[in-house]
């Protein structure tokens, strides 16, 4: 194995002074004793055999837990940054390692191997130990290790042989280095480069190259940190005119303060820019949790915090959190958030450094608020307006597709029912991790767990008494907790995690899943009789592809809002532009509409939308009839396309008028396909 010379420090992690033999004996005794006897281990490696044999380990493990399938993984490399940056640097070094037998592995900040390269005979005797992507190897879980040890000293290591806690792992040596992005405040490691190989090959040569190449994954980090800093500050600062007499911040995804507006320099004078490039808690400590909550689920907050006035009198200022995104392979990235600080000329004054809710959280949608007039949306509605009117409050179940606007649907149904003086909370199941969602859920009491709040703190069915608990991807709810829930729903009480005390709780259920949940209660994944308890009321969310011409409709009226938002003169669309969107497929919904006309927004620099101003996505998946030949197109779509012309037809007893209305067709595409039907028959 050869390495370049590198301006890298030497080390800090030498190979052990002792013998191989010698040093199994020590680890023999250890397990058997907990005593090192006259001869430890390297100070490390003694440190972290405590450790394990405190948290229970099992010394004699042949195989590392998994925590990832092969989905997750595949998802993982493709969104995090983390995976794109490794993966990258991994597959263009795999040479070097390949005729070594050493692997190269790349694994996240909790300690999950993320992708595997170099020898293939080593890769595969490593599988059987796990130590391949999907496994964890954090020391919690594995002992002493390439990964987990770098993790939890915050530096390279190398864990040689019998080092290792666990027989299993004995046979390899790993040398291991953190990946830190240079740019950030944040010195934790964002993952691990690992460098494995049998333990007679030990190389202080492998060391240095593992060290380099976390180095160079962590410049990539800052190169990408850099450039996500400035899309943030461009977006935000088309943002800044909608708020000239306002003060207002602008905060990254790690809550560090990145930019400010005018107003904003004139209210907190020069001084205040010292905090720049710093987590905003150390400028603004009451706001930190509502900001995180807002970038983490991508949702708009309030939060009323205490500031000092220019006369130094301490004010009750509210602030707005709106976050930033922008659209990254049909979802929407989000990128920071603005901070929008504004006076209460009227509110009492409060403590420094607690937060507090301006209100009870309630309904910010009506049915007044939907868009579009299609067949589909109006049989969607009729049972929506349905579930509103019951006296009863019974659960309602809405299923479709992301992006098609159940959370706005749940918002007006809680409007529209006799609950709407309530609160409405809402929770996505699905973007918190399985150990954080019940104490969401449920609250927890004082003591409940370390690092919970002194006085404990109460659960979403607390927060939603006497009114609605929206639950997003209820799907992907855990088995144990889907058997919790139900209890909740029948005895319609909770108990505090940490408390024997239950709670009674009076909460309307409106979940939303996707169609996958019917293949979930096929295979098990989720249980029958919590379905039936939630589907009193099922209402069907249609697709936007399904909707004909809402979607013209729904574009220009996006577009409208956002040239309102940016202050800007109004845009409209072309109608070949129009006929390109009725024809595409839609597969992230209203979301990926709503992100395009935001990108059109910001980018179209006259009052037309052209052909030109469509993303390569969807002029490379459609080219509409009347644009080209039909022998350009794309033969899924085609086919998909013909699937829906058909069923409109149908459904209007083969009225093409109306069939090409409901499409946001002309009547000519519908004939020219009529007319191919008939000659592919012939």
């Amino acid at each position: 194995m050869k390495a370049g010379r590198s301006a890298l420090p030497a080390p800090v992690c030498d190979i052990s002074a002792i013998s191989e033999r010698e040093l199994t004996r020590v680890w023999e005794q250890f397990v058997d004793t907990g005593d090192f006897g006259k001869v430890s281990p390297r100070a490390v490696i003694a440190r972290s055999w405590e450790r394990s044999r405190q948290q229970g380990i099992n010394p004699h493990a042949e195989r590392a837990p998994t925590v990832f399938t092969n989905a997750e993984i595949e998802a993982g490399l493709a969104r995090a940054d983390l995976g794109q940056a490794g993966r990258k640097m991994l597959d263009s070094l795999a040479h070097v390692v390949d005729g070594t037998r050493h692997v190269i592995v790349l694994a996240d900040a909790n300690g999950r191997i993320l992708y595997s390269v170099g020898h293939r005979q080593i890769q595969e005797e490593l599988e059987v130990i796990n130590f391949c992507p999907g496994g964890s190897w954090l020391e919690q879980d594995a002992g002493p290790n390439g990964i987990g040890t770098p993790l939890a000293v915050g530096r390279p290591e190398l864990v040689l042989g019998s080092e290792h806690y666990c027989r299993g792992w004995q046979p390899w040596v790993c040398y291991g280095a953190p990946v830190l992005d240079g740019n950030s405040q944040n010195k934790q490691p964002l993952g691990v480069v690992d460098i494995t190989g049998p333990a007679n090959k030990a190389s202080q040569e492998a060391m240095v190259l593992a060290m380099s190449i976390a180095q160079s994954v962590g410049s990539a980090l800052s190169v990408i940190s850099y450039q996500r800093r400035e899309q943030l500050r461009g977006l935000a600062r088309d943002r800044y005119r909608r708020w000239p007499q306002t003060s207002v911040l602008v905060v990254d995804q790690h809550g560090a303060i990145v930019d400010a507006n005018a107003h904003a320099d004139r209210r907190f004078g020069p001084d205040y820019r010292h905090f720049f490039n710093q987590p905003v808690s150390k400028f603004l400590p009451d706001v930190w949790h509502a900001i995180e909550a807002s970038l983490r689920f991508g949702r708009e907050g309030d939060v009323t915090v205490n500031m000092q006035s220019e006369g130094g009198i301490l004010q009750p200022v509210h602030c707005r959190i709106e976050p930033v995104g922008m659209p990254v392979n049909d979802t929407e990235e989000c990128l920071g958030a603005l901070l929008i600080l504004e006076p209460q000329q009227n509110a009492a004054l409060i403590s420094p450094r607690a937060p507090v809710q301006k209100h009870a959280q309630t309904a910010r949608f009506s049915f007044d608020s939907i868009v579009g007039n299609s067949e589909p949306v109006k049989q969607c509605l009729r049972f929506a307006e349905a579930a509103a009117s019951d006296p009863a409050g019974n659960s309602v179940l809405l299923v479709g597709e992301t992006g098609t606007g159940k959370e706005l649907l749940a918002h007006s149904i809680h409007a529209a029912s006799r609950r709407a003086s309530g609160p409405f909370i809402a929770i996505n199941c699905g973007a918190l991790p399985g150990d954080l969602i019940e104490s969401e859920l449920f609250g927890y009491s004082t003591g409940a767990f370390t690092g919970a709040c002194r006085q404990g703190l109460a659960g979403k069915f607390e927060l939603a008494h006497n009114g609605t608990l929206f639950l997003d991807e209820i799907d992907s709810l855990a088995p144990d907790l889907q058997a919790k829930f139900l209890r909740v729903l029948d005895n319609k009480e909770i108990t505090r995690l940490g408390s024997t005390q239950p709670l009674t709780v009076d909460v309307r259920i409106i979940a939303a899943a996707t169609p996958d949940l019917h293949k979930a209660l096929a295979d098990g994944l989720f249980r029958l009789d919590l379905y039936h308890r939630l589907c009193v009321l099922e209402v069907a969310v249609p697709p936007l592809r399904e909707r004909g011409g809402d979607v013209v409709v729904l574009a220009q009226y996006f577009i409208d809002q956002q040239c309102q938002f940016a202050g800007r003169k109004p845009l409209q669309m072309s109608a070949e532009v129009k006929t390109w969107l009725a024809m595409h497929a839609w597969p992230g919904n209203i979301r990926e509409l709503r992100n395009l006309a935001i990108r059109w927004v910001l980018t179209v620099t006259g009052t037309t939308i052209d052909i030109a101003d469509l993303p390569a996505a969807i002029q490379d998946n459609r080219k509409p009839e009347g644009a080209g030949s039909d022998g350009a197109e794309n033969s899924s779509l085609r086919r998909a396309t013909d699937t829906r012309i058909r069923q409109l037809l149908i459904e209007t007893g083969g009225n093409v008028s109306e069939a090409a209305r409901r499409l946001g067709v002309d009547r000519s595409t519908i004939y020219r396909r009529q007319r191919r039907w008939r000659s592919e028959l012939s």
